[in-house]
C-alpha cells in the first residue's frame, strides 16, 4: 500500500486533517489540511486502489470530471502527499 501507515484522515467540524500517529512529538509541518476532493483520495489509496482504479472512481463520483483532468489533479496531490511522507511509490 503506498500510503503510509504512520498516518489517519480526520475530520473535523468539515474540515479535513491527515495527521501522523505516533508517540513521538508531531512537527506541524506533517500535519496536512486538505479538502473533500483530497480526503476522497487519501481515502481510496488507503483502501489499496490503484492510481488508476482512483481515476476511473473518481470519474463515475464527480460528474463531469474528464479523464486527463482528473489525472493531472491526482498526480498532484499525490506529488504534494510524496512530499510530506505521507504517500511512498
Amino acid at each position: 500500500m503506498p500510503i503510509n501507515n504512520n498516518f489517519i484522515l480526520k475530520e473535523i467540524q468539515g474540515d479535513y486533517m491527515i495527521l501522523p500517529i505516533s508517540d513521538e512529538s508531531v512537527e506541524a509541518t506533517v500535519i496536512f489540511n486538505t479538502n473533500e476532493t483530497g480526503a476522497y483520495i487519501f481515502k481510496k489509496l488507503k483502501e489499496g486502489l490503484s492510481i488508476d482504479e482512483l481515476i476511473d472512481e473518481m470519474i463515475k463520483e464527480y460528474e463531469g470530471l474528464t479523464y486527463d483532468v482528473c489525472r493531472a489533479d491526482v498526480n498532484e496531490f499525490i506529488d504534494i502527499l510524496k512530499k510530506k511522507g505521507i504517500y511512498n511509490d
